[in-house]
């Protein structure tokens, strides 16, 4: 009769070897080792008892060692891996490039703008939600139908359009194509987001943007890729929603064509497709908000004209009052302005106006000093100042404005 622990040893190896020589057995060498080695010393420990009652839960014991090698076995045989399959694969003819004898494919592309809903010239960008359409053909894609196939973009070759000035966006449909029974592809897309757009604002509040939308086919020149416009049926191409959400500009004309998307000039570009819309500013708000306000700031500083001089107190607080307002409102518009480094139209209203204010407070204060010493000169320069101070104004703003 063995002693205990090499019984124990000779009831646990057929375990061990299943465990460890099964390719399916997904323990690990650590847990299993630690789980089998556990399990005979607590067997060894019983089975050196006398009592039955040991012996019975050494049994228990050694059964619950074989429970993994049971449940390894018990599993169905997992697919084969990605390392252990054939590698280098042959690539999928479905992922070449649609060409007859190397000449470009090509691809229809038509770009419908839903919605403009902002222009931000402070941060230089614009919101809006765009349509864009591609189809091609390719012959490895046909079928026998009778309905068109869906597939994923990964799965097949497609042209990677991508819009390149956009900032954030979220698409609404999947990444898939739809294929007809003859090879035609078409990709459909729908794109809501901030597109970047450097703009001129030395015309601001008068000016005229264009928002361009760039679609490039990344990685492919055009020898590889002829984007042509599309027309559907019906005679639908490219094109604009009739009326926009847009609050503060107005839309003059579009123009959508093949456009190749060069990062530098002088290199090769990528085959592309520009959208082009041509707006112009609504005035209304700038004039109503920030025009009149400074021009009434501006008339306010002039009242010491139409006071006696020898009211000193009345004088200098009006003149004073009207600087400050100034400022404050200054203060209180200035998010509504562009933060560019060079001036624009408004700019130079503004800064104009200020030097009015200031004039008229200097005036003040020149006039309050040497009141007291010839009053009847400075009544005539007052006279004068009710003349000099509006067409001063009015020069302000034909300079400013162009009117």
């Amino acid at each position: 009769m063995p002693p205990a622990s090499e019984l124990a040893y000779a009831l646990l190896q057929p375990a061990k070897m299943l465990a460890n020589e099964h390719p399916l057995f997904e323990l690990g060498d650590q847990y299993r080792f630690v789980y089998q080695a556990t399990a005979q010393r607590r067997l060894c420990a019983y089975l050196s008892g006398p009592s039955i009652k040991n012996a019975t839960i050494a049994l228990a014991i050694l059964i619950c060692s074989l429970i993994p090698t049971v449940a390894a076995f018990a599993q169905p045989p997992a697919a084969e891996s990605e390392e252990t399959q054939s590698w280098p694969k042959e690539p999928s003819p479905e992922l070449e490039r649609p060409s007859v004898w190397g000449e470009p494919t090509e691809v229809k592309v038509a770009v419908y703008v839903i919605d403009v809903d902002l222009v931000n010239s402070a941060a230089q960008n614009f919101s809006a939600s765009v349509y864009y359409e591609a189809r091609w053909n390719s012959p490895i894609l046909r079928h026998k139908g009778p309905g068109p196939l869906i597939r994923r973009t990964t799965g097949i070759w497609t042209p990677r359009l991508t819009i390149v000035n956009q900032q954030r966006a979220w698409t609404s449909f999947p990444a898939a194509v739809e294929i007809s029974p003859d090879g035609d592809v078409i990709l459909r897309q729908k794109v809501w987001g901030w597109f970047s757009e450097p703009m001129d604002l030395r015309d601001f509040p008068l000016d005229r943007q264009t928002l361009n939308i760039q679609i490039a086919a990344v990685g492919l020149l055009e020898s590889e890729i002829d984007l042509t416009p599309l027309v559907r049926e019906h005679g639908r191409g490219s094109g604009i929603a009739k009326r926009f959400s847009l609050p503060d500009f107005n839309v003059v004309s579009w123009r959508a064509r093949p456009q190749p998307y060069i990062p530098y000039e002088g290199q090769v570009g990528v085959a592309g497709f520009l959208m082009e819309i041509d707006v112009r500013r609504r005035t209304s708000y700038y004039f109503w908000k920030i025009i009149v306000p400074l021009c009434l700031i501006v008339i306010m500083s002039w009242i010491p004209r139409w006071i006696d001089p020898t009211q000193i107190g009345a004088n200098i607080g009006i003149a004073t009052t009207s600087f400050l307002t100034l400022v404050a409102y200054l203060f209180a518009v200035a998010h509504l302005l562009p933060r560019i480094s060079y001036f624009t139209r408004l700019d130079q209203f503004i800064l104009l106006s200020t030097l009015m204010v200031f004039i008229s407070l200097l005036q003040t204060a020149v006039t309050t000093t040497l009141i007291t010493r010839n009053t009847a000169i400075m009544t005539r320069v007052d006279w004068w100042s009710r003349i000099v101070y509006p067409v001063l104004l009015l020069a302000v703003l034909g300079i400013s404005f162009g009117l």
